[in-house]
Order: C-alpha cells, then sequence, then structure tokens
C-alpha cells in the first residue's frame, strides 16, 4: 500500500469523524495503531527494497566485471586470431616458397641431368612432378612430392660419385641406336656395346632424342669395357664436360678433308700435284742450267781479238748446257760480219729461251683456274645442299651437310692451290729472267767483241797507213 495515500486516508477519516458523530477517541486509536503497522509494514517493505536494491547493484557490480572480462577475453581472441591468421599466412607463403624451391630444383635437375641419365630419372621425375601440380590444393601432398624428388636428386649424387653402371642404349655417332652398358662417374659417362666393338664417351650434345651420342675414342685399347667388366680401370677423361672430344671427333684428318671436296676437289689438287712436281724441277733445271764466267767469256775474246780462234774454240767447246752451243757459234762467227754473228747468236738464244720458260705458262695457268675450280665446286655444292632439303627438310642438318663441306672445303682447297703456285710461278719467272739475262750477257759480249776488234784493225790500218808515210819521206833523203 502507498503510504501517502494511507496517510491521507487517516486524515479524511479523522476530520469525518465528527461530522458523522462517531466516536473520536477510538477512531483515532485505531488509525494510529493501523498507522504504527502501516509505517512498520513501509519500514519492512523499505528494508526490504534495500537488500533488493543492494543485491541488485552487488549483481550489477559482478555482472560488469564478467562483462569487462569477456570483452578483455574477447580482445585477447580477436587478437589471438589475427595472430593465428597472420602465422597462417606466413606458413602459407614458407610452403609456397618451399614448394617453389623445390619446384626449381626439380626442373633444374632435369636440365643438369646427362643425356644417358635422361633413361634414369627422366620419367621419375617427370611423374612426380605431375603428382606435385595435382596436389596443389594440398600443401603437405605437395610438399612431400617435392621432397620425393629433392631424395631422388641427393640419392643420385651419391650414386654417380662412387660411380654408377646400368644397362641402356645409346646413339653411335648419333646415328645408330646400341645397346649396352653405361658407367656414370661424375660428370663423365662412358659407353660399351654389347659385342664390344663399340665403345666411346657419351658427349652433353642434344641429339633431339632421349639417348646420349657417344663418340668414340681412338687408340682405346678396349680401356672402357675393361673397366665395366673388372669394376676398377683407367678411364680417359675429359675436363672440359666432352667439349674437347666432340672437337677431337669432328676434327678431320687430310684424307677425311680431301674427300668431303668431291671430283672438282681431286681435280684441283690434281692440278696443284702437278704444278708442285713442275716447280720443283723447275728450281732444279734452272738452278743447274751451267752459265760460263765472265773470265772465260773474256779469255775466250781474248784469243779471238789475237787471232788465236783453235784454243779460243777448244775453250767454247768445254763449256757445259745450252750456252756451249752459243759460245761455239760466236767463236767461229766471230770474224764474220757483226749482222752475221748477231743473227747466229740470236739463233740460238732463240731455242734457250723456250727451255728456260717451258711449264711455266701451264703454272700460271694452274694459279688461275685453281680458284675458278674451287667456284664451281661451291655452285656444285649449293646445288647438292638445296637437292638435299628438298628431299629431307631443314630439320636434319647431316642429310646437306654433304653438300655444304662440298661448297666450302672446293673453294678453299682452290686458294690453297692458286696462291704458292703463284708466288712459285712468279719466283720462277724471275729467276728464269735472270738466267737469260746472263746467257744474253754472252752473246752481247761477243757482239762488242768485234767492236774491239774492228777497233784494233781500224788502229792497226791507221798505224800501217802511218809506216807507208814515212817510207814515203825518207826515200828521196837517202837518193
Amino acid at each position: 500500500m502507498n503510504l501517502r495515500s494511507l496517510s491521507l486516508a487517516l486524515a479524511a477519516a479523522t476530520f469525518a469523524a465528527p461530522l458523522h458523530g462517531a466516536q473520536p477517541s477510538s477512531d483515532v486509536e485505531q488509525a494510529a495503531k493501523k498507522l504504527v503497522e502501516v509505517q512498520r509494514e513501509y519500514s519492512d517493505l523499505r528494508r526490504g527494497l534495500y537488500r533488493e536494491i543492494n543485491k541488485l547493484d552487488d549483481q550489477a557490480l559482478s555482472l560488469g566485471k564478467q562483462l569487462k572480462d569477456l570483452d578483455r577475453q574477447e580482445q585477447r581472441r580477436e587478437a589471438d586470431a589475427r595472430s593465428l591468421e597472420r602465422e597462417i599466412e606466413a606458413r602459407k607463403t614458407e610452403i609456397n616458397y618451399a614448394a617453389g624451391i623445390l619446384n626449381q630444383y626439380s626442373k633444374a635437375l632435369a636440365t643438369r641431368l646427362h643425356p644417358a641419365e635422361n633413361q634414369l630419372y627422366q620419367e621419375k621425375l617427370g611423374r612426380l612432378d605431375q603428382q606435385a601440380a595435382n596436389s596443389t590444393d594440398e600443401p603437405n601432398a605437395e610438399i612431400a612430392q617435392r621432397l620425393a624428388a629433392l631424395e631422388l636428386g641427393i640419392r643420385r649424387i651419391g650414386e654417380i660419385s662412387g660411380g654408377q653402371s646400368f644397362e641402356g642404349k645409346a646413339l653411335r655417332n648419333g646415328s645408330e641406336a646400341v645397346e649396352g652398358k653405361l658407367l656414370l662417374t661424375g660428370p663423365a659417362v662412358f659407353f660399351s656395346a654389347k659385342d664390344g666393338g663399340f665403345e666411346g664417351v657419351a658427349t652433353f650434345a642434344d641429339s633431339g632424342t632421349p639417348l646420349p651420342t657417344v663418340v668414340a675414342i681412338r687408340d682405346n685399347d678396349g680401356a672402357i669395357r675393361q673397366t665395366l667388366a673388372d669394376g676398377s680401370g683407367m678411364l680417359p677423361l675429359d675436363a672440359t664436360m666432352g667439349k674437347a672430344i666432340e672437337v677431337a671427333a669432328a676434327r678431320d684428318s687430310i684424307f677425311d678433308t680431301i674427300r668431303k671436296g668431291g671430283y672438282v676437289g681431286y681435280a684441283i689438287l690434281a692440278l696443284g700435284t702437278v704444278s708442285f712436281l713442275l716447280a720443283i724441277f723447275k728450281v732444279f733445271e734452272i738452278t743447274r742450267l751451267h752459265v760460263p764466267s765472265r773470265t772465260i767469256i773474256n779469255s775466250i775474246i781474248d784469243d779471238l781479238l789475237d787471232g788465236n780462234q783453235g784454243p779460243a774454240l777448244r775453250k767454247a767447246e768445254t763449256i757445259t748446257g745450252p750456252c756451249r752451243d752459243l759460245v761455239v757459234t760466236g767463236v767461229e762467227r766471230f770474224n764474220d760480219k757483226r749482222r752475221v754473228l748477231e743473227e747466229a747468236l740470236f739463233e740460238k738464244l732463240v731455242t734457250i729461251k723456250p727451255r728456260l720458260d717451258r711449264f711455266l705458262p701451264f703454272m700460271g695457268l694452274t694459279a688461275a683456274a685453281a680458284p675458278l675450280m674451287g667456284l664451281l665446286g661451291t655452285v656444285l655444292g649449293i646445288i647438292k645442299t638445296f637437292q638435299a632439303m628438298a628431299l629431307y627438310g631443314t630439320g636434319n642438318a647431316k642429310s646437306f651437310s654433304a653438300g655444304i663441306s662440298e661448297a666450302l672445303i672446293t673453294t678453299a682447297q682452290g686458294l690453297i692451290v692458286a696462291i704458292p703456285v703463284l708466288v712459285v710461278h712468279g719466283l720462277l719467272k724471275s729467276l728464269s729472267k735472270g738466267r737469260y739475262g746472263e746467257i744474253e750477257g754472252i752473246a752481247i759480249a761477243l757482239v762488242n767483241g768485234t767492236t774491239e776488234k774492228e777497233r784494233k784493225s781500224d788502229a792497226q790500218a791507221a798505224a800501217e797507213a802511218i809506216g807507208d808515210d814515212d817510207d814515203i819521206e825518207l826515200a828521196p833523203a837517202s837518193a
């Protein structure tokens, strides 16, 4: 009951009592009692309300604390969630990075494999790579496949470092597949055919097939086959990773180069050989051609001037070689007219010059024709190359390499022949001219000797004329 309404009711009853004529004292007492009861009841209610309020305040404080705790827990959980998300992203990044590195290693391992190792590892690496690519949604499975490829590479290093042999196939000189046994020793790979008729070193050259190209090693005496059979032995090693062996195998002998030149190359070399032999012959012929010294010629001319033709002729006959006929003719014709002597000597000179110059025109022709023949071989080689390309296409270089070799080698052969022959021809021609000049000098000396003879004759005639004049002058005096 509301306390205010109760007080108003009591007051109204107090004022209304006299009006109705009731007993005031009894009503007041009753009202007072009721007031006391109401006040007591009010106090009880008040105390209960206070207790309830205090209880609710305590609950509010407790709930506030709980709310703050929950807020703090929520913030911690949010922070933990964000930290976990960051850690998950970091783990994803690490896993992706590790998977990428392992993937790069797997692909790099496939490229670093020797062609001979394709038979051992190429299929395994391809299968692991495919399984890893199919497991991109499952990082653990992808990493497991990538790690399997890594373990395969590590196991490979251990196997080849100690030497590993296995049955397989290889290409004999890049063309014919041969079954045999391969030996891996680090970067070097050796092969021996089953029949024992072929062995060599597998190179890193790409043959266009999964099989390695094996280059035979000359003068090996079966060392590779023996090592594969015994498990130990001496092996030929190439520090250049197979490049030196490829160069040695690709280096043609002189006979291989000549054979690649074809028929035109044979013709060029035949001309060069003939010219070389002729050059040797001409060197001996010209240098061994005897030309009498000026002392002998002067001695013969002195005898002729003194009128001793017999001794001069005997001296001339002692001369050897083509100059003998020239000097003998000069001695015999010395007393003839000057023009007759000149014609006789010129006739002999005409016979000597062709002998000195013989075969030199052929050498000059060889020097001029050899480059043209090389050009002819080049044209024929190019024609052969285009014919091979039309038949086999441009995919296989070996199909038209013969035409290219012929085109290049014949040009080189033509120049190799022409240049030395041209130089030797010039030297021999100069040497021939020098010898002919010496012989021509002998003829000129004989002709000039007639001039000296005429001068002496004129001097003698003049002396005789002077002597006659003296006799004429002295005759009258004696009379």
